[in-house]
């Protein structure tokens, strides 16, 4: 009962990010998400991150499904940042990127959601050691949280500033 709570945990924190990207496109346009913060990543390189993520692991579901569990998932790249030149920052389509993020999750979490709880314990090889599919899409999950937190932590900090610049325009 315990493993069934936790699956059921993880499929959630899975649909989770659909919610989230919807929301997102809400408010997105009305902040820079080009610019990159001094030392961090922009809102599009967050975005491009999770969406690879996603998009990996989706890619690594379907060659389960058609080669078992011998695909090593170190040839995997799946949880490297995107890292983006000014110029591919301003060249990126948010909101069409917002929408990939909702329509390739809308599919994992088809996906996942009609597997028994059997599936989520296979183990695939990772070099020298073996990972399970819980634990990839566990790790999925705990950084895709940590992508959002600096996301809505930068869409703060730039409404503030642009708050502030009003403040400060309407005293002059």
């Amino acid at each position: 009962m315990k493993e069934q709570q936790q699956l059921n945990n993880l499929i959630n924190d899975v649909e989770y990010l659909q919610h989230e990207a919807h929301f997102l496109s809400s408010v997105i346009e009305s902040v820079p998400y080009s610019e990159k913060p001094l030392g961090g990543e922009s809102i599009i390189e967050n975005l491009l991150s999770v969406h690879s993520a996603q998009t990996i692991i989706f890619e690594i579901i379907e060659n389960l499904a058609e080669k078992g569990t011998e695909i090593d998932i170190h040839n995997y790249s799946i949880f490297d940042r995107i890292e983006l030149t000014e110029q591919e920052t301003s060249d990126q389509d948010i909101k069409n990127l917002i929408k990939e993020i909702e329509n390739t999750r809308t599919g994992l979490v088809s996906i996942i959601s009609d597997k028994p709880p059997a599936y989520f314990t296979l183990e695939l090889k990772d070099q020298n050691s073996s990972v399970t599919v819980f634990e990839i899409l566990s790790e999925m999950v705990i950084k895709e949280r940590s992508s959002l937190k600096e996301i809505a932590n930068l869409v703060l900090t730039y409404q503030k500033d642009r708050q502030f610049q009003r403040e400060i325009s309407g005293k002059k």
